[in-house]
């Protein structure tokens, strides 16, 4: 002891340790070996059994050598595998008493008489959103509910498609063996999407033929995944460390949890390819093997929010436009859209961040949307989100310089908006706040927002 306190009390030895001026700084490669190696081995047991499972169910079933039931059978059975691999045991009950009390939802709703906004399909979307919530604020603890909320909130999303399909009379009343089957599909009960009945159907009724592009369309999803996985985890904050500029930092935040739903998105695709789905435009086509669920460069690069909006998840908009906006387009535009994005701040439990985001994002597209049409129609250029669908008579043609200076000035606002908004879902704003994380980025899409509002008072 006493030999170390001379060394610390020796005035040399503290003009080594204090003044020298070399500090440590982690290369590209310390990146790879403790974190992108660390996070693709975190995931590579659920990564391996999600998809050999459905290799599996996708080479049987496009054999065209199975009944119905046992098609119905295997897919809910896939499903059931890959439920067994989760943590919690009272979500895997929960999951199970969802499926039971769900059916027999379905047969209760069907005797409701036909009363505007409380028909058959909108009751059994009211209940289930309502559990939804309860579940997220009061019936389980946190841990398991962030363990199940992802299933249950596909779960919830096929049965109201399904009582929306039925009182349309799109689809009869599944029986049994169908309804496990397409609730518990195991093609996308873990990560999504979400796939209504009838393209549930479409795969046993025409069985897609696989080959080396099948493999290869997988293996194409999975590298996207795990690139995604990687810039998320590891790269973004590698390139971009917290001492940047604030603007930067928040760029960084967003920019993870965008890559996070990338990775969650192209691992999804994977899934569907293993299982033998595929967009139905290419179904007859052996060598394009895609399930386009999101699409990155589009959203990385927008020309507007709206296209954000329909890009982000393909199959959630889908479902969000048929079942929901068109419900509540005869009462308005505005009340239509904002109601779409409340119902999905509902199905993902009305928790607090992502229901700000989502309203959020909801009203500013919404503005962008109207201010963007109504410039076109003052100075006569054409400059709407989409562009004219037939001869555009507009003096100033898409392609002036006026528009796209305007294009430039739409996608750049588009950019702070997503900057301002994905800033809320870093796991940091529990600790600061909402207020806190938007006024160090002073408000910005709000005084956006108002300038969009003048322009079109």
């Amino acid at each position: 002891m006493s030999s170390a306190a001379g060394y610390f009390d020796s005035e040399e030895s503290l003009d080594y340790l204090y003044d020298r001026d070399e500090i440590y700084e982690e290369t590209i490669f310390d990146i790879w070996d403790n974190c992108v190696v660390l996070s693709a081995i975190s995931i590579s047991y659920t990564l391996y059994k999600v998809i050999l499972f459905n290799i599996i169910f996708g080479l049987i079933v496009s054999t065209g050598k199975i009944s119905p039931t046992v098609f119905h059978i295997l897919s809910g059975v896939n499903g059931l595998f890959l439920i067994a691999t989760l943590h919690s045991t009272k979500g895997k009950i929960l999951i199970l008493i969802c499926f039971i009390l769900s059916y027999f939802l379905l047969h209760l709703g069907s005797n409701i008489n036909k009363i505007k906004y409380l028909n058959h399909a909108n009751a059994v979307k009211y209940q289930l959103v309502t559990s939804l919530v309860l579940c997220e604020y009061f019936l389980l603890e946190e841990e398991i509910w962030m363990e199940i909320r992802g299933i249950i909130m596909i779960f919830v999303m096929k049965i109201i498609s399904l009582a929306e399909d039925i009182d349309r009379e799109i689809t009869d009343f599944p029986t049994v063996f169908q309804y496990f089957g397409y609730t518990f599909s195991g093609c996308n009960i873990m990560f999504g999407p979400w796939i209504s009945f009838q393209e549930y159907i479409f795969l046993y009724k025409h069985p897609s033929q696989k080959s080396r592009w099948w493999m290869y369309g997988i293996v194409r999803s999975l590298f996207f995944s795990m690139l995604s996985l990687m810039v998320s985890n590891c790269f973004a904050n590698f390139f971009i460390p917290d001492s940047s500029n604030r603007w930067l930092v928040a760029y960084k935040e967003a920019l993870s949890f965008r890559t996070s739903h990338y990775f969650i998105c192209y691992l999804s695709e994977a899934s569907m390819l293993a299982a033998g789905y595929k967009n139905q435009k290419i179904w007859n086509e052996p060598k394009q093997w895609r399930l386009v669920i999101t699409e990155p460069i589009k959203i990385e690069f927008p020309t507007a929010l709206t296209i954000v909006v329909a890009k982000w998840n393909r199959p959630m908009h889908e479902f969000l436009k048929k079942y929901v906006y068109k419900s509540w387009l005869p009462l308005g535009k505005f009340f239509a859209v904002l109601m779409t994005f409340v119902m999905s701040s509902f199905l993902h439990g009305f928790e607090i961040k992502i229901s700000i985001v989502l309203i959020a994002i909801g009203i500013f597209s919404y503005l962008q949307f109207i201010v963007r049409d109504h410039l076109a129609r003052t100075f006569n250029c054409c400059i709407k989100v989409h562009p004219c669908k037939s001869h555009c008579v507009h003096k100033y043609k898409r392609n002036s310089l006026q528009c796209k200076i305007c294009f430039i000035v739409f996608s750049f606002s588009t950019v702070l908006h997503l900057i301002y908004l994905g800033v809320l879902m870093d796991s940091s704003t529990d600790d600061k706040g909402v207020y806190e994380k938007w006024n160090n980025l002073y408000f910005v899409s709000f005084y956006i927002m108002a300038v969009n509002i003048l322009i079109i008072m």
